[in-house]
């Protein structure tokens, strides 16, 4: 186990509407978590990515980033940045994943609850301790866990991903798959079936799933009532809601606020 001198943590913050633009080299390390909404990335010359949240980006020493909004539109971001031996160790062991700058999250709300428990704790009295270095860990291991995405994809299969993000974006919207599918130019069963494929998810299922996902989200951050959000979500009502929300995540909308409401 390292010094925590050997780590030092330069900033933290989570903004639920970012719209900010950064242009700049770096001489530290930070990991960034895109939990919903849309920006663009670019490292060097290399080709601007547009990023569909939930996916992690990373900024360190060498390259020269640009990421953001520069049109207004904005997205909910999460960061913590580090410097230090500890760091740099991250990097050259591969825990820091500086080879795949761009990963896709998988797993949302695990990530966004455990990016939030680290957030509390370097907004704590304890800035720096084994256990907020744990924490930082435990996010930098859980991207070793998302799996590797495909380099080359048939135009049916890129056309069922721009429909899964579309999806994920507003998943409160009335969905007509079977139009979805048309527009894809396939059947519904081979729409469904590459759907799952991809998404890991039936179609229904997994927009049910997004749903629950972004109500959790709104849980987190007090914004709404639970009865908003249960008609914002598309639930029959608050006692559907409760129900769904509780087969998915193991407790009431209640309790889960109640244990994640961001202070």
């Amino acid at each position: 186990m390292f010094n925590l001198n050997e780590i030092e943590f330069i900033g933290f913050n989570r903004t639920l509407h970012c719209d900010a633009w950064v242009s700049k080299y770096y001489t530290y390390y930070v990991l960034d978590f895109n939990e919903s909404g849309e920006m663009d990335f670019q490292m060097d010359d290399g080709p601007v990515q547009r990023l569909s949240g939930p996916v992690v980006f990373l900024t360190f020493p060498g390259p020269y980033f640009r990421f953001g909004r520069k049109d207004g539109g904005t997205w909910h971001h999460r960061f913590v940045s580090f410097k230090g031996p500890a760091a740099d160790s991250y990097a050259e062991r591969g825990l820091f994943p500086a080879s795949t700058p761009v990963i896709k999250i998988t797993d949302p709300v695990k990530y966004a609850e455990s990016f939030d428990q680290l957030l509390r704790r370097l907004n704590s009295p304890v800035i720096k301790d084994y256990r907020t270095i744990h924490l930082l860990e435990e996010l930098l291991l859980q991207l070793q866990e998302q799996p590797a995405t495909a380099s080359i994809d048939s135009p049916p299969v890129r056309n069922i991903k721009v429909t899964i993000a579309t999806i994920e974006e507003n998943p409160e919207k009335i969905w007509n798959l079977q139009k979805m599918a048309r527009n894809d130019g396939m059947s519904y069963p081979h729409f469904r079936r590459l759907f799952q494929e991809q998404a890991g998810l039936p179609p229904g299922r997994f927009i049910l799933n997004k749903r629950l996902q972004k109500a959790a989200e709104m849980l987190r951050t007090g914004q709404m009532e639970q009865a908003e959000i249960a008609d914002k979500y598309r639930f029959f009502d608050i006692y559907h809601f409760a129900k769904a929300f509780k087969s998915h995540f193991g407790v009431p909308p209640g309790v889960y606020r109640k244990n994640h409401l961001l202070k």
